[in-house]
């Protein structure tokens, strides 16, 4: 049973938008035009999925100043799906990270964050977890787009770095590792992910086989609030749906 939204957003990280604009165009992976008060501005955008359903021509848009790079501006937040989705990844492995460290996360309960970007011989990973269970190396996987059915998807193209990673994952858990993939529904109201075969036919085969092998696939929601003005969970634990294994996940509650 698909459970989805809790009717209650927790915030994690402050974001205080330095402007409002309208998406024009994407020009490259890491640039978006936007229109400011209808002057034309070219801004850094760091997620590097298409985004193609989400970066539609006249859609609102919220920047954040940036002390690095010749733009100043980036592109973090777009209206999408009835709110505003979070698209820069590094604001969601941000507040991932601050709710495993406050709790928030059921399945990740007694587990702090002992580093950021662990080393795995050639490879880093996104976060290395101190957990009861001992050390849990962890990557997050950005999933913003939205299916008819409410549900996320990861990914929206074909992802040979995101094919990587979860086969690294898999041997990693078959070398005893406690390994976990959490793809991030980084938008308002995402009612559970699936791996997205639309995007990379290959994907939702890797995710089945990694969780076969041990490792840890959760989901967890995303958002960004304009009332707090922060990025804000709202499920911890969204349902994940993988084809040949089923539901996995989905008690998701916040304990405040």
């Amino acid at each position: 049973m698909l459970e989805g939204v809790l009717g209650l957003s927790v915030p994690l990280v402050r974001v205080e938008p330095a402007a409002r604009c309208r998406i024009v165009g994407r020009l490259n992976r890491f640039v978006v035009r936007v229109s400011l008060d209808g002057v034309l501005r070219d801004v850094h955008i760091n997620n590097t999925g298409k985004l193609v359903d989400v970066l539609v021509p006249g859609r609102e848009g919220l920047c954040i100043e940036t002390r690095t790079g010749r733009l100043g501006l980036r592109l973090f937040s777009v209206w999408y799906n009835g709110g505003f989705a979070v698209l820069d990844t590094n604001l969601q492995e941000k507040a991932f990270a601050l709710a495993v460290d406050k709790g928030l996360i059921p399945w990740l309960r007694g587990c702090r964050v002992a580093s950021r970007s662990p080393r795995v011989g050639r490879h880093r990973l996104d976060l290395e977890l101190d957990c009861p269970m001992g050390r849990v190396l962890v990557e997050t996987k950005s999933a913003v787009l939205v299916d008819n059915g409410g549900l996320a998807l990861y990914p929206d193209t074909v992802s040979l770095r995101g094919r990587e990673h979860v086969r690294l994952l898999s041997s990693l858990a078959d070398k005893g590792y406690n390994v976990a993939l959490v793809f991030i529904a980084a938008f308002p109201g995402a009612r559970g992910f699936r791996p997205y075969e639309g995007g990379d036919p290959e994907m939702p085969g890797l995710v089945a086989e990694a969780f076969k092998r041990g490792v840890i696939v959760r989901s967890v929601g995303l958002e960004y609030s304009v009332g707090s003005r922060a990025v804000s969970m709202y499920n911890p634990d969204l349902p994940v749906i993988i084809p040949g294994v089923g539901v996995i996940g989905g008690e998701g509650s916040l304990h405040c």
